[in-house]
This record gives structure tokens, C-alpha cells and sequence, in this order.
């Protein structure tokens, strides 16, 4: 089979390797569609992956053949999985935090990837769609379980502002959810006019530009000073980590979903006094995929607008430089690989 491998720092190849054998309780995906994430754009600028893993962990296939011990999944069988795969056996395992499972595989991270013709998945992290719902927009389930454990992670009662900063891929889902579970106010901060017109769209009511607007005067305005009871930082960078405390009201929650890979610099002191209840938020658990996946499946949520483009396996390369990673959400079709 065809597979997409980091080689080095902007260096991505598609080499040939032996199609994988379903083991037991295994099942054998032909992938249809595979999402290109933060984290594969972050592994080709900085080439720190293993040079034989297969990147990519936002996908949807068919199932082409199971292992041994697969009574509830078939040949023919549209599905997603979870990129997380826990072990199952260890203490936070067992005490339902499988995201910190010791001995966890994060798929094109320390584990054979999806952004390939075919991979192997655990039946238990395997889930089947509705007939009606697409395999593209089925590849959203993934970062879409990422902002309901976010989600999860926050107390939204008597909350009647919200500020998102940073309207990519990860951002846009929280303006969806936050516009389907609530009813707050939501602010968006984001410097690409093409993503905060989706936020808009979504539901953004208050979406602002910072290089044409000051967002600490519309906020002022908007919550009469009182500042917002909620952020949900999404863009992962020190200064945005600084701006998501600053602008958090007194006795607010700021939960931060951004991966920054550098040191950020926090007042705590204005923290301190105004009494700011700062949260991390990493994966999801396995209900909360399944949660996704019935969300898009029942079209509660519409994430189509995040899809702003698909390109052939063949052209896989295009999707990691401009002008393609300045989109929103890049899919990448493995039908029609040879």
C-alpha cells in the first residue's frame, strides 16, 4: 500500500508498505478520507517524527476485513476511529482517564498512521456510521471529540459571554458547540478574515479582527466591563495564551486547547486578584467520540464549512505549503491513490 511519511523538516514522501493484517479484535480499513491536523503541519516543519511512521489521525473508511472477535463489525461497514488507543489495564485506565493512560498510542504521533491506503484499528475504538452521512464530513468526528472534551472541561451555567481566540480547525468547533449547548454570547479573535467569516457563520456573534479592530474595546462594550465568564483559547501560541488571561473577567474560567510548543510568560498576580480558574485540556475520551460521532451523524452540527478543500492522495505534498495550509481544514482523498 500507499502511506504519507515525514521524512525530515519539509520533507514528506509517499513510500510503499506491506498492507497490514487485522489481528484479533483488529479490523482492516481501506481509509476514504484523511484530515490534515496542526499536528501533521507542526511534524513536517520540524521533521521530528520517525522517518518510517505513517503520519495522520483524522479519518473514514470501509471496512475491508476483521480479525478473530469481531461480532459487531463487518466487510462493507462505513466507519471512524479514535486516534487515542488506550491500553485499557492501567490505574488511569481503569479510573476513567484513558487520555493519561501510561502506555496510551496516538495514531501518526507513536503509532502507524491514517493518512495511507489501509490501517489497522482495535474493533473497540471503531465506529460505524449512518448510512446518510457522508466518510468527508465523518472525518470531522475527530477534532470535533477534542472540543467536547474541552467542553466537558468547562461550567458554561450563568456564563453569558465567551470568547474564542483563534478560528482554525479546533477554534470553529467550540464557536459550534458553544452556538448548539448554550447561549451565550460568543466572541471570536482571529486575524484571517476567511476563518472568522466562518465563525461568523457558525455563530459567532461578536467576531473580531485584531489587526483592524481593538478587541479589548469591543469586549468592554459587549459585556458593559464586566469581561467574559469564559475563554476557550484554540491557537496555541504564548502571546494568545497571554491575551486569553487578560481578557478573562474576574472569576472566569479560561480552559486552553492551543499546543504550544514554547514557555509562556503569566502575570499570576493579576490571576490571583481577580480569582482566574485557568484549565488544560488534552484528547478526548472515548465516550466523547462517540458523542461526535452521533452529533454529525444525527446533524446536530454542521461542520461542512470547515472543509475548505480536497485534494488527491497523489498531491498530498500541496496540503503542508501554502497556499493549502492556510485553509481551515484540508482533506486528503486516498481513492484513486495509483
Amino acid at each position: 500500500m500507499k502511506a504519507a511519511v515525514i521524512t525530515g523538516p519539509g520533507s514528506l514522501e509517499v513510500v510503499k508498505k506491506p498492507t497490514p493484517k487485522p489481528g484479533y479484535r483488529e479490523v482492516l480499513i481501506e481509509v476514504n478520507y484523511c484530515g490534515i491536523c496542526g499536528s501533521d503541519l507542526h511534524a513536517y516543519d520540524t521533521g521530528f517524527l520517525p522517518a518510517d511512521l505513517t503520519i495522520g489521525h483524522e479519518f473514514s473508511g470501509i471496512i475491508v476485513e476483521t480479525g478473530p472477535g469481531c461480532y459487531n463489525l463487518v466487510p462493507g461497514d462505513r466507519v471512524t476511529g479514535n486516534n487515542l488507543i488506550s491500553c485499557g489495564k492501567c490505574p488511569d485506565c481503569l479510573s476513567s482517564k484513558a487520555n493519561y493512560c501510561r502506555d496510551i498510542t496516538r495514531l501518526g504521533i507513536t503509532g502507524q498512521g491514517a493518512m495511507a491506503e489501509y490501517i489497522v484499528m482495535p474493533a473497540e475504538e471503531v465506529f460505524k456510521l449512518p448510512d446518510h452521512l457522508s466518510l468527508e464530513h465523518a472525518a470531522l468526528a475527530e477534532p470535533l471529540s477534542v472540543g467536547l472534551h474541552a467542553f466537558s472541561k468547562a461550567s458554561t451555567e450563568r456564563v453569558n459571554n465567551v470568547l474564542i481566540i483563534g478560528a482554525g480547525t479546533i477554534g470553529l468547533v467550540m464557536v459550534a458547540l458553544m452556538q448548539y449547548f448554550t447561549t451565550s454570547n460568543i466572541i471570536v479573535i482571529e486575524p484571517n478574515p476567511e476563518r472568522l467569516a466562518v465563525a461568523e457563520s457558525l455563530g459567532a456573534n461578536f467576531p473580531i479582527n485584531p489587526k483592524e479592530e481593538n478587541s479589548q474595546q469591543i469586549i468592554d462594550q459587549v459585556t458593559e466591563k464586566a469581561g467574559v465568564g469564559l475563554v476557550f483559547e484554540c491557537a496555541g501560541l504564548p502571546a494568545t495564551i497571554q491575551e486569553a488571561c487578560n481578557l478573562a473577567g474576574r472569576a472566569s474560567q479560561v480552559v486552553v486547547l492551543g499546543i504550544c510548543y514554547e514557555p509562556v510568560e503569566i502575570n499570576f498576580l493579576s490571576l490571583i486578584t481577580r480569582e482566574i480558574i485557568v484549565k488544560t485540556t488534552f484528547g478526548k475520551m472515548h465516550a466523547e467520540f462517540e458523542e461526535a460521532v452521533r452529533l454529525i451523524g444525527e446533524g446536530r452540527l454542521d461542520l461542512s464549512p470547515l472543509i475548505t478543500g480536497v485534494i488527491p492522495f497523489s498531491s498530498v505534498t500541496e496540503g503542508f505549503v501554502s497556499p493549502c495550509r492556510d485553509k481551515i481544514k484540508i482533506l486528503v482523498t486516498m481513492k484513486g491513490s495509483n
